[in-house]
């Protein structure tokens, strides 16, 4: 029986073969489909462990690659070091909680772990989702292992910082995008398969780039919630 993580409801299943390669010399049709104006957003990241430097740069040159078809341009912070105001488009604070990096081989991956695995979240107030997203590593882990526990070392960080990327982006897409509703396919869908987390391939689709494309910005956003206040929607 496929195995179900939920994240604003995400989600998993499968083992898969695993393949480092990143098609980044291949031009897609989404990144061509968009204006070619870029907005920033500022990612403050805060970790409850260290993350080694290759895994850490895996992490974001993924999450840089699927939000950059909606020209969105990715700048990283750290929140306890970089505390002036920049100018930006969107900004968020992601939480990476526990231990995220693969787990040490055990033989409790020689089968598969029973969910459902919450791998991560965004707040919502009002209505309203925060600039806050956290991803669960220990879910993760569990929900990953039986996939990765044979791999190789350095594929075991490689693919697991990708997924945590997209786990990111998923939450990102909610921010930015001020949706609580979810895609029929890619990123944005409301389930993740294991499968998915792993593969080569795993993006947002064409209408979901243009979706966040168009997605007001900070100051575009207060702007209309101030009004809605005001006319008292």
């Amino acid at each position: 029986m496929p195995r179900v993580a939920h994240i604003f409801a995400l989600a998993g299943v499968l083992s898969v073969s695993m393949c480092i390669c990143r098609p980044e010399s291949i031009p897609s049709a989404d990144a061509t489909s968009l204006p070619s104006h870029e907005k920033k957003l500022v990612i403050f990241l805060t970790s409850d462990s260290a993350i080694a430097p290759a895994a850490s740069s895996e992490m974001k040159q993924e999450l840089s690659h699927l939000l950059q078809p909606a020209a969105i341009h990715v700048e990283w912070q750290d929140p306890a070091v970089d505390r002036d105001a920049a100018e930006n488009d969107y900004s968020a604070l992601v939480r990476l909680r526990g231990s995220c990096r693969p787990t040490e081989p055990s033989a409790r991956f020689e089968h598969a772990v029973s969910g459902p695995f919450t791998l991560a979240s965004s707040a919502v107030a009002d209505g309203v989702v925060l600039p806050f997203g956290d991803i669960d590593c220990a879910a993760l882990n569990s929900f990953l292992g039986p996939s990765l526990w044979k791999e190789p070392e350095t594929v075991q960080e490689f693919v697991y910082a990708r997924a945590v990327a997209r786990l990111m982006a998923h939450e990102l897409y909610h921010v930015i995008g001020q949706t609580h509703g979810h895609a029929r396919n890619g990123v944005a869908e409301p389930s993740f398969t294991v499968a998915e987390l792993l593969s080569d391939h795993f993006e947002f689709t064409e209408t979901t780039l243009s979706e966040l494309h168009a997605s007001p910005d900070v100051a575009e956003y207060s702007e209309r919630t101030d009004s809605d206040d005001a006319s008292g929607k």
